[in-house]
């Protein structure tokens, strides 16, 4: 077999191939005699059918199975014998299989690896954010379970709406007497109307200088009045224009919080007194932060590891990444209610970022997995089956069905480089230089 390689650009390469004679012959009679065990003819027992009566009425499927089943062999055994880390045949052109003796020849498109020099990467410095967890900490949690728990009560003082109170309140938007959304839909529809909307009264709770407007309002009254858009208002057109709002003024709230007890212990965590509420809150605090401070030291070891690599990467996989990438960042915002049109104003912006991240996960995956290779770490069949099972008992599916659905998808492939990726990171945290960041103190 004769093989020559010819890269190209974009992590492409030709391969072309020239298969002898010898072995195309060899692997026709055996094809040939397949179909001369099995085939059912008129006139003739199974197995028993004259040879030439076998190739004539079989001709093309005789062909065709000769050359699915050396161009699966061949090109297989050609990129092996040339050290080649390829991810896909993209094509194969010039294909030349002769109807009864001969070589054959075929040219195949070859996407591989990117090729680059693996920087060390053992002993990169890691900083270890601190994770011991101070009273203020368990203190200021335990003060957001409070502010959960917390109730309204309306005031009955005979008193007007103030600062810092929480007020709900109906209201209507117009400029020049028209609702603002309908002048400007990328402004959305909270600053048209609402009904019993509730508002905690700062300086730029809702819209900067609303608030102030209702100072002293009580229960029950009407206000009107006029806001300047600020001139860092970010719908295009708006800066400057007055919204006009009529407001009603329904009821001010007080908020109460529960004593700090074990009764309010009770409540969050049932048969727990104060005391215990508290050190749960620490263990939890510490697992975070014990998370939150790997998920840091991975970050930066990627960081530090990619500014030393610089390669071609697969343009049709930075493609699909991106998209995937795009789409994700569509989904989320949808979520978010965020408007069509902010996000196609946006559009150049969002889809260079979203390229540059693809490119950056690729290359991080990349480089992962050569280092995967050079230092002969594998995920074995134990860790596969076991996620397969985690996603399985997660989605309620038998693992049966589970690993069919996966291998439809075409995900096994997938998963088990998530997981190899995940075993290099390992790796490398453990042999990594660690250093201790200087802890911040509480403001």
């Amino acid at each position: 077999m004769n093989v020559v390689v010819e890269p190209l650009p974009n992590c492409l390469a030709t391969l072309r191939v020239e298969v002898e004679a010898e072995r195309v012959h060899s692997a026709r009679e055996e094809v040939l005699n397949g179909f001369a065990q099995q085939a059912k003819l008129p006139g003739y027992r199974p197995g028993k059918a004259p040879r030439a009566v076998i190739e004539r009425k079989f001709k093309r499927q005789i062909r065709d199975e000769v050359q699915e089943r050396l161009l699966r062999e061949v090109t297989r055994e050609a990129i092996q014998s040339k050290g080649l880390r390829v991810l896909q045949v993209a094509s194969v052109d010039e294909l030349n299989i002769p109807e009864v003796d001969g070589p054959m020849n075929f040219t195949a498109t070859l996407i591989t690896h990117p090729e680059f020099e693996l920087p060390v990467y053992k002993g990169l410095p890691l900083e270890a954010p601190p994770t011991d967890v101070t009273d203020e900490e368990v203190e200021s949690s335990i003060e957001q379970l409070r502010e959960q728990a917390a109730d309204f009560q309306d005031i009955t003082d005979d008193r007007g709406a103030q600062m810092e109170d929480f007020v709900v309140v109906d209201y209507s938007g117009t400029i020049d007497g028209r609702a603002v959304s309908e002048l400007f839909p990328k402004a959305g529809k909270p600053l048209t109307a609402n009904q019993d909307f509730w508002i905690r009264m700062t300086d730029e709770a809702f819209f900067p200088g609303f608030c102030a407007q209702l100072v002293g309002a009580r229960p029950g009254e009407k206000r009107e009045f006029e806001i300047a858009v600020p001139a860092d208002f970010p719908v295009e057109g708006m800066a400057g224009q007055s919204i006009r709002y009529v407001v009603e003024l329904k009821a001010i709230k007080a908020k109460l919080l529960p004593p700090l007890d074990d009764a309010f212990a009770d409540t969050v965590a049932k048969g727990k007194t104060l005391a215990e509420l508290r050190e749960m809150a620490r263990e939890e605090l510490g697992r975070q932060k014990k998370a939150q401070a790997e998920t840091t030291r991975r970050s930066e070891l990627m960081r530090a590891l990619l500014s030393k690599v610089e390669c071609e990467l697969p343009q049709n996989l930075v493609r699909a990444k991106t998209q995937s990438i795009l789409n994700e960042i569509v989904r989320e915002n949808q979520a978010r209610g965020v408007d069509e049109g902010v996000l196609k104003e946006n559009e150049k912006q969002i889809v260079g970022a979203a390229s540059a991240n693809a490119r950056e996960q690729l290359k991080g995956t990349f480089v992962l997995l050569r280092i995967a290779e050079k230092e002969g770490l594998r995920v074995t069949r134990e860790e596969l089956f076991g996620r397969v099972a985690a996603l399985a008992e997660k989605y309620k599916m038998s693992f049966d069905k589970m690993s069919k659905e996966l291998e439809k998808r075409g995900a096994l492939d997938q998963i088990q480089e998530e997981l190899l990726t995940g075993k290099v990171l390992d790796f490398l945290v453990a042999n990594g230089s660690v250093s201790t960041a200087p802890a911040v103190a509480a403001s």
